[in-house]
């Protein structure tokens, strides 16, 4: 018992990670792929679909001749939300996929709030419309190309596409059919009115069918087997989106905790009852989650810890590491006067990244530190806006994943900024941990995901916030927020 591993496929925006790991939650071996996303000139966000697999197969062999001689029970997928990919029924793409930064469908949206439509879809789907979203991607491939969605069979989450091309079957799960704005909330089902709406009756049989996250949504196939080195006929978890992965990774049950995720995205989450968004307003993400029993409120946007990873390749070069970064941040002076970063390199409209208010005294550790600071300040923003969508107070404790909490520093000023402390998942690979959880249970090593999460998930650290810096970090975060809406304000106003 003590060798049998599950198998974890994590796509995110940048790479794909497979981590094994045993059944306390320890990662024994782990595996990188990089994957190539193809930003356009004017917006668009692509993932070529056979290079998107080949990676994830080399990397998977790679793994598994790590885990030579260990059983493997079972594989859990996670990918990024949203966004879609539309393939053949052997999972091969009809054009190239399309990653959640991509907004070509705000033209769309625009047109339905301007229409007052919105308001009618949102009371459906339980979430506001944006040009990433999967309703709104699907909808808008639907007006503008036909002839790929004639010949479309699967109209796909990212890790639906990898569990299809894992077992040769095509489902889903209620985190990523919900979060993509698919599902009509209170019925369970897809939102056929807001299909009919969108013009898109005639293609709802290109969605999958909805299986629970902890069932088991197929067998990895002789193909696969032969592809991967994963053994054949080993059970493939529904499992879930990458935010309720990291949700469920972190341990964040019932609202002891708020989920903080720093990586590409900044995504600030709570569970919340079977009703969910009790508060008023629509929030981004609001997901059936743990087989429908409860609710997964979240806001986010993509201005978190990619920004420095952005700043440490293009404007330093690669002549910065992250490790010379943390310490050029922890040696500068927390009170003393320093520029502001807006988080905004990618996206989203009318944003902009930048920094503002510099002076002649900033040099490259304040810059740092304010790349460090403007994306903490976004998530506290969005974690504010989680709870009164919630409409529920602000969890005592944080649990922060993503690159952001692998960073001591950095999480220390998460704490200093929330005044809550927090804490740094155990698991490098939160995301990754969350779906082999759904594979625990769908292959019957834990009896539900309760019991698999309060056996696999923990923190490694805990800060304290310093009590000290509330005002002067009340006051910045305020000061963050007129600049920010001031520009973002006079963006929209001069946008052509």
């Amino acid at each position: 018992m003590s060798d049998d591993l599950l198998i974890a496929i994590d796509a995110g925006g940048t790479t794909v990670k497979v981590v094994a790991f045993n059944l306390r939650g320890i990662a024994v071996a782990t595996e990188t792929a990089a994957v190539e996303t193809i930003h356009h000139a004017d917006g668009r966000a692509e993932r070529e679909v056979e290079s998107f697999w080949n990676g994830i197969v080399l990397a998977l062999r790679r793994l598994m001749t790590a885990c030579a001689g260990h059983k493997i029970l079972g594989v859990g997928c996670t990918g990024f939300g949203n966004g879609i990919f539309l393939v053949d029924d052997a999972g091969n793409g009809t054009r190239a996929g399309i990653v959640s930064v991509d907004h070509r469908a705000q033209p769309l949206v625009d047109e339905l709030m301007a229409t007052n439509q919105a308001a009618g879809i949102s009371a459906i789907t339980g979430h506001r419309i944006w040009g990433g979203q999967t309703l709104m991607q699907l909808a808008q491939l639907a007006r503008t190309e036909p002839a790929v969605m004639a010949r479309t069979r699967w109209a796909l989450a990212c890790k639906d596409l990898i569990r299809l091309r894992l077992t040769g079957a095509a489902f889903t799960d209620s985190t990523d059919a919900s979060g993509g704005g698919m599902m009509d909330l209170q019925s369970g089902g897809y939102a056929l009115s807001v299909f009919e709406q969108l013009g898109l009756s005639a293609h709802v049989h290109r969605l999958p069918p909805i299986v629970y996250s902890d069932a088991i949504a197929g067998h990895v196939s002789r193909r696969a087997a032969e592809e991967t080195g994963l053994p054949e006929g080993t059970p493939v978890a529904g499992s879930m989106m990458d935010v309720a992965a990291c949700t469920l990774g972190a341990g964040s049950f019932n609202a002891a905790f708020l989920t903080m995720i720093a990586g590409t995205w900044s995504i600030n989450c709570l569970e919340t009852g079977p009703t969910g968004n009790e508060g008023t307003g629509v929030p981004i993400l609001n997901m059936l989650y743990r087989s429908g029993g409860s609710r997964l409120i979240a806001e986010g946007s993509p201005s978190s810890a990619a920004n420095l990873g952005w700043f440490l390749d293009h404007v330093m070069r690669g002549q910065l590491s992250v490790s010379a970064a943390n310490e050029l941040v922890a040696a500068c002076p927390v009170t003393t006067r320093r520029c502001q970063f807006l988080p905004y390199i990618f996206g989203p409209e009318p944003r902009r990244g930048g920094f503002v208010d510099m002076s002649a005294a900033d040099n490259l550790g304040t810059m740092l530190l304010a790349i460090y600071e403007g994306v903490v300040f976004q998530a506290r923003r969005h974690a504010d806006e989680a709870v009164a969508l919630a409409g529920r107070p602000f969890p005592p404790t944080i649990r922060l994943a993503g690159g952001g909490a692998k960073s001591p520093v950095w999480a220390q000023i998460f704490a200093n900024i929330c005044q809550r402390p927090v804490e740094a998942v155990r698991a490098p690979e939160v995301g990754a941990l969350g779906a082999a959880i759904c594979a625990a249970v769908a292959c019957g090593a834990y009896g539900d995901l309760a019991e698999a999460s309060s056996q696999m998930t923990g923190a490694a650290r805990r800060y304290t916030p310093d009590p000290a810096l509330a005002d002067f970090y009340d006051d910045r975060f305020k000061k963050f927020r007129l600049l920010d809406e001031g520009i973002a304000a006079q963006l929209k106003t001069t946008a052509p």
